[in-house]
């Protein structure tokens, strides 16, 4: 069966890590950072807009490069020899000429990565390179979007995220199947998560070939290949794309307040999912942000 599976999340939420899974599951060895297309393309990849259409994204409007992406998914799914898992950390939303921008004909589902705004918000800032106040006030303007720059060509084009919240809901709420897959679930027990995401996929889902999977996707493996060959996807500020990968590493850096904006912004959806908005930082006195 042909079509496209959405691997989506918000920004830094561990959806490079469900891509390699998959990868590692569906080739039956260790799969290559650098080698993750053979899975499917990247929504938001001005290059594979570019070479699909046979037009020139910088050419159009923004308006117009939205607009014009849900033609790209389709000739993707109806070029495909197989099912393919494509990354998007656009919101899911309509276009303005009113139809998804994910086209429900050629989409089979979705996973959907969450992930504790409070340690996106830290591994966000890194990312950007922003500051950790500039990645909370990112995380809650209702409007944002992503590769706006005007003054260069971005690697992605211009595509919207909205607010964390936002985002979230936006895909649970799409009308396809979504399975949720939680980042700290994935770091508590991956052989169980990743064994229902493989489920979800009608992947095999045997506990070796899930421990083979699990092996070799392990964050400390992750960071070997980023040191030995670099990551294709790394921004040139950052030093590392996989950086700790850490659950609770918050907790020792944002501040009382900053929490505080977080929560403020996003404890209905964090209770909504497991996050329990109440935990503080594991250093109390340190200065109001």
């Amino acid at each position: 069966m042909g079509g496209i599976i959405w691997l989506a999340s918000y920004p830094k939420s561990g959806n490079t890590w469900l891509r390699v899974f998959i990868a590692s599951l569906v080739s039956g060895e260790a799969a290559d950072i650098n080698k993750l297309t053979f899975l499917g393309g990247i929504s938001s990849s001005r290059s594979a807009f570019d070479e699909t259409l046979g037009v020139s994204a910088a050419d159009l409007s923004a308006e117009q490069q939205t607009n014009l992406r849900p033609r790209v998914y389709e000739i993707w799914a109806a070029e495909a020899k197989r099912l393919l898992y494509c990354k998007a950390h656009d919101c899911y939303h309509l276009t303005s000429a009113g139809e998804p921008l994910f086209p429900t004909k050629v989409t089979r589902g979705a996973i959907y990565v969450v992930r504790d705004p409070r340690a996106v918000a830290v591994s966000f800032a890194h990312h950007t390179g922003r500051t950790i106040d500039g990645a909370i006030a990112r995380m809650a303007d209702v409007n944002a979007s992503l590769a706006r720059s005007e003054d260069r060509l971005d690697l992605q084009l211009q595509h919207r995220v909205l607010s964390w919240s936002d985002h979230v809901q936006s895909w649970l709420e799409a009308p396809f199947p979504v399975h949720l897959v939680r980042y700290e679930d994935m770091h508590a027990d991956p052989a169980a998560a990743f064994t229902a995401v493989a489920r979800f996929l009608g992947l095999p889902h045997d506990p070796e070939k899930i421990a083979s999977a699990v092996a070799a996707t392990s964050f400390s493996r992750l960071q070997e290949q980023e040191r030995a060959a670099g990551f294709v996807e790394r921004p040139r500020h950052a030093a590392a794309f996989f950086r700790e990968g850490r659950i609770d590493g918050w907790r020792a850096v944002l501040t009382p307040a900053q929490i505080a904006r977080i929560v403020a912004a996003h404890g209905a959806v964090m209770r909504q999912y497991g996050y329990d908005p109440t935990i503080m930082p594991l250093i109390t006195e340190r200065g109001a942000a």
